[in-house]
């Protein structure tokens, strides 16, 4: 589905304004350590608002990232998805590694490095900022970016209560409560959600009930906070990856065995946190933020029964002192975040015959404590924008083996040292409407405990992080009397110390580090919208608005060099990633309450293994729909239908990057993608004020 991000940038207060019916309106960003307007930022980033979200109702965030050039995101089911951006993550097979993501400040990325967002209830986002390339002088440990998901604020919407339904093919049923209301200097949203549905293919039923608090409060003019509570319960049955012949002739089946012992993930995730803002002064503000997280997952997989407990904790910190004088404007942030993890897990096995757990195969334990502390300096001199900041950073594993089976201790101490980390950036606006950008910046991704594994199950203390220098440069601005923005980018990613996990087994790798990696390519976003009347503005057909986006990936990813086992696969392309990929949207409103959005992706084939043997077709995927929204008084309407996958394609919507094969049977790459389907949806909101 799509809406329109709406964007004016750079417009002075003595520039003539647009025509009214043409401009767009102001988008302000707090990437990077600061509050400032888009077309000044220095740096790639896509913003994904709150009108975007309302109108898509997604089940998961993950359509919506699609529609962030440089981002491809892999879905296999709604409970099994995986996040790259600039081709970082590509080659992990279930999960979203080398990229941060935090909610509100608490991060969403665990102690191994794994980011888990599909959890996150799309409905209670107010936004999503995605920060494409490493930000490390900033966020920490990313190699790819960063996603913040802000929550909705309840001191910015009207009181009162909203239901929303929705129902579709294969048993979709959606239904979520929210209750928004304020008392002087608090505000606060309760919002319950639950989602189920019985899945398109074998063993893939689906549901997620969850639960959120989100607090908004004033101390006084100079201290305001937010608290946020957030519990969701989710099961999801796992079909897995199928191979190439049962894709083209049976597309809704399960792989045998795990439709054979009816393979699940049982997870249960809270999160919580708290921050505050104070201003010191005219010129200091101190943020301050605690958050914790509470996570329980059991799968049961045709091999053996995994139990894991995650408890983490910690807190941000960050001081800011400005200063203006006549042109020049200057901010120095400085902070950190400490961060700890009790992380326990276990495996026992799997009685196929009677479906129940039997004996203990493996007991393990990782406390895991990193901090990272940072400064950065911004400079604003006219139209120039200069930014500089360095991050230093530090992890630690304490792994035990509790079981030592046989008498064999694995237990080990990890530690790769302390990484120092910079970044620079500049921003010039070489007119009111247009601005060109540059950046040079380091990024790391610390391995996990199960990809410093040796062959004999020990930790390889050996294991490097991989470490990259990202340079990108861009253009943004306003064309058309301000009626169109685009935003252009080019980038160069060096991947070094390559880190390469090779299964041997059904759950078992060994990791090592075999060399390195080129990630270059374009990214362009265009968006606008434009007012003009047809019909007079009386009749209920007159066009109130009618905005398109579009958003292009070129991607040229390469090993550098990269042997194993004996095999070179030094200049093949990197597997997971299409060489080009394309979202492109229109949506129609009309003044009588009748809209229209219409959605359509365009992907490239991608290669699926890291010989470049194998590669998956092109597909595009088109998705319509039609609405009527109307207020009535204090009451407001809002029904729809979609139809999507229009087209009825055949595609895989996620790939098993390096499947393997064990015996004779054959590669399982494919996770297939939901053919046509249909969905209607009502909301209904009564508003106070």
């Amino acid at each position: 589905m799509f809406l329109l991000i709406v964007l004016h940038v750079g417009a002075r207060e003595n520039d003539p304004p647009p025509p009214e019916e043409l401009s767009l309106e102001e988008v302000v960003v707090s990437a990077f350590n600061s509050s400032r307007r888009l077309l000044s930022m220095p740096g790639s980033m896509t913003l994904i608002p709150s009108g975007q979200i309302e109108a898509e109702n997604p089940l998961t965030v993950l359509p919506l990232l699609q529609q962030s050039s440089g981002v491809y995101a892999h879905s296999g089911t709604l409970s099994t998805s995986r996040i790259t951006i600039r081709g970082i993550g590509a080659r992990e097979p279930y999960a979203t590694g080398k990229i941060r993501a935090y909610f509100n400040n608490i991060p969403l990325t665990n102690g191994s490095g794994v980011s888990i967002i599909e959890h996150i209830d799309p409905t209670i986002i107010e936004r999503m900022e995605v920060i494409k390339g490493p930000a490390t002088s900033v966020y920490g440990a990313g190699l790819g970016g960063t996603i913040n998901i802000l929550a909705r604020q309840p001191a910015l919407r009207p009181g009162g209560v909203t239901n929303a339904t929705q129902l579709g093919s294969f048993g979709l049923f959606r239904n979520s409560i929210l209750l928004d209301g304020s008392r002087k200097a608090l505000s606060g949203s309760l919002v319950y959600s639950n989602t189920s549905m019985d899945g398109y293919r074998q063993n893939s039923e689906y549901r997620r009930n969850a639960l959120t608090g989100i607090g908004q409060f004033s101390f006084s003019q100079k201290t305001r906070g937010t608290a946020l509570v957030y519990f969701s319960d989710m099961k999801g049955y796992i079909p897995s990856s199928i191979d190439s012949l049962t894709f083209m002739q049976n597309p809704r089946a399960a792989a045998a065995n795990w439709l054979n012992v009816r393979g699940f993930e049982d997870t249960r995730k809270l999160l919580a946190g708290l921050s505050v803002q104070h201003q010191l002064n005219t010129a200091w503000q101190l943020d301050f933020s605690l958050f914790a997280t509470l996570h329980n997952e059991m799968e049961r997989r045709p091999w053996d029964f995994l139990f894991e407990d995650r408890e983490s904790a910690g807190t941000r910190i960050r001081a800011s002192w400005f200063r203006q004088s006549g042109l020049f404007q200057w901010q120095i942030t400085g902070g950190g975040e400490l961060f700890f993890e009790d992380f326990r897990y276990k495996t026992n096995e799997h009685d196929t015959e009677a479906g129940q757990q039997g004996g203990l195969i493996s007991r393990n334990r990782e406390e895991i404590r990193f901090f990272n502390v940072f400064l950065q300096t911004d400079l604003d001199y006219d139209r120039l924008t200069l930014s500089g900041g360095i991050n230093l950073n530090s992890n630690r594993v304490n792994y035990r083996d509790l079981l030592q089976a046989g008498g064999i201790d694995h237990s080990a101490i990890y530690n790769y040292g302390l990484i120092l980390s910079p970044r620079l950036s500049a921003n010039y606006r070489y007119n009111n409407l247009h601005a060109v950008f540059a950046t040079l910046s380091h990024g790391f991704s610390p391995p996990s405990i199960a990809e410093t594994l040796s062959p004999d199950g020990f930790v390889n203390l050996d294991i490097l992080p991989e470490k990259s220098w990202n340079v990108e440069t861009g253009f943004r601005g306003s064309l058309l009397r301000n009626s169109l923005f685009y935003d252009l980018g080019l980038y160069r990613m060096l991947v070094r110390d390559l880190l390469v996990a090779a299964r041997v087994g059904p759950d078992a790798w060994v990791g090592k580090n075999a060399g390195s990696s080129v990630h270059q390519g374009i990214e362009a976003e265009i968006s606008g919208k434009l007012f003009k009347a047809w019909v007079p503005a009386q009749h209920w057909y007159a066009l109130d608005e009618a905005g398109w986006r579009l958003a292009y990936s070129l991607n040229h990813f390469r090993f550098k060099e990269f042997a194993d086992q004996g095999v070179d696969f030094s200049g093949k392309q990197i597997p997971g990633v299409p060489g080009q990929f394309l979202f492109t949207g229109i949506s129609i409103n009309l003044a009588g309450g009748i809209y229209g959005r219409t959605d359509l992706i365009l992907s490239g084939r991608m290669p699926m293994n890291d010989l470049n043997t194998r590669y998956s077709d092109a597909y595009h995927v088109l998705d319509l729909t039609l609405g009527y929204r109307k207020a009535f008084g204090k009451w407001e309407l809002d029904f729809y239908g979609s139809i999507n996958n229009f087209t009825r394609q055949h595609y895989a919507s996620m790939i098993l990057v390096n499947a393997p094969s064990f015996g004779n049977a054959m590669p399982r790459y494919y996770y297939p993608g939901l053919p046509v389907n249909y969905a209607l949806g009502l909301r209904l909101a009564y508003l106070r004020n």
